[in-house]
């Protein structure tokens, strides 16, 4: 059951907006579910393949428009801050500051004001859910990229400066959370597109979105035949869990691209180490580690992790074959040896093991806890990532 949202003051002063600019939608109604969340929905019988929104450029956000505005000129004399991300997050900040005067007031009215989902707010609630995760390492590095951009920003442009880092981080994750990349011409364009962006992911999905051929209107269209009241859902790739909580907030609970984050820290004591390190480009021997490892084998990130586990459990012997190839990282990619390989998938199998062994919970546990229910949406979430990254350590553990 969905309400619907036409006749909110700031969602009909928005369609009226993109009307007058040439916009098409009455195909499809903005709604809210029973949990309020908004998105949108078929409001008529759609056929496959129809295109149910067109968005004019006019009425889109681009990284042109934003590094065109006044806001954006100021960075453009900067090339260190020529980042599409920084450009348009500036942009929002700046018409949202010129408030009645700014010709995107209807659509900045309608953008969410919190994200209390997104785990840049996470708290210790949530972390402690999290033990064992390599997500907070994550997060915090996710974090300090936004700050330091921010920082980069003020330092070189002093008008930036009136922004304060709260609003610069909302600027942000509205930008990362609602905009999109359609290709064009093979090139992927960056836009914000009214309305288009309500549209909630799913999986599997029954719309995609791209350009006119025209290059002049965003559109949205079926890929399959959805019947009236039904909810519109797209895709914001093949992302696994860990990725679309990073940025978006959101986690599926059966995820195919699903993966998982395993440390590791090259033995020290090993006398191959330094040729060992040379090879795999590594110029830090004390820093940790890290590979991923996905629910469904991805025969390149396989062939690429096994070809460094070679490297890294070589004798002297199979170095020798390593050194006397023109390119070791590629001769890693073939068997160096039955006894190597052995001992590459043992140790992938004891490094999942102990992995599997820093969670708190076991699979079961995390399965009872989300079938009792009575969880907020943030741990509902953590709690379903830490389940998809046990499943797969699990697999990878009994495969060796």
């Amino acid at each position: 059951m969905t309400t619907d949202l036409a006749q909110d003051p700031t969602i009909s002063r928005l369609l009226h907006w993109l009307e007058q600019g040439g916009a098409s939608f009455s195909k499809v109604q903005i709604g809210a579910s029973a949990t309020g969340e908004r998105g949108l929905f078929a409001a008529t019988d759609l056929a496959a393949d129809e295109i149910f929104l067109r968005i004019p450029l006019s009425h889109l956000v681009t990284h042109k428009v934003a590094r065109s505005s006044d806001i954006g000129r100021l960075l453009v004399a900067h090339p260190e801050l020529d980042t599409p991300d920084l450009y348009m997050a500036a942009f929002l900040l700046q018409e949202k500051e010129r408030g009645e005067a700014s010709f995107w007031k209807p659509f900045l009215d309608v953008q969410p004001t919190a994200f209390p989902t997104h785990p840049y707010y996470y708290g210790e609630s949530e972390f402690s859910l999290l033990k064992g995760s390599l997500l907070p390492e994550v997060l915090a590095v996710h974090r300090q990229v936004i700050e330091h951009l921010y920082l980069s920003a003020v330092k070189l442009v002093p008008e930036f400066r009136r922004f304060p880092l709260d609003q610069f981080v909302w600027a942000h994750l509205d930008l990362i959370t609602r905009q999109f990349s359609p290709k064009l011409e093979g090139n992927s364009i960056t836009c914000l597109a009214p309305v288009g962006d309500m549209i909630n992911a799913s999986n599997p999905w029954n719309s995609t979105y791209g350009w006119s051929p025209d290059g002049q209107f965003y559109e949205m269209k079926t890929r399959q035949a959805v019947a009236r009241g039904q909810e519109l859902a797209t895709t914001y790739g093949n992302n696994s869990n860990l990725h679309q909580l990073r940025y978006y907030g959101f986690v599926f609970e059966h995820n195919p691209n699903n993966e998982v984050l395993v440390p590791f820290e090259l033995p020290k004591e090993d006398p191959l180490l330094e040729k060992k390190l040379r090879m795999l480009g590594i110029t830090d021997p004390s820093s940790r580690q890290v590979f991923s490892l996905p629910l469904w084998p991805d025969v390149k990130i396989i062939t690429e992790l096994v070809s460094e586990l070679r490297i890294v459990h070589a004798q002297a012997e199979e170095l020798a074959v390593l050194e006397s190839a023109p390119d070791p990282l590629v001769r890693a990619k073939a068997m160096l040896s039955p006894v190597n390989e052995a001992r590459v998938f043992r140790a992938l199998a004891t490094l999942c093991k102990a992995h599997i062994q820093t969670y708190e919970t076991s699979m079961e546990e995390d399965t009872r806890l989300l079938q009792e229910g009575n969880l907020t949406l943030n741990a509902r979430n953590c709690i379903l990532l830490r389940r998809g990254e046990k499943q797969i350590l699990k697999v990878y553990a009994e495969a060796g």
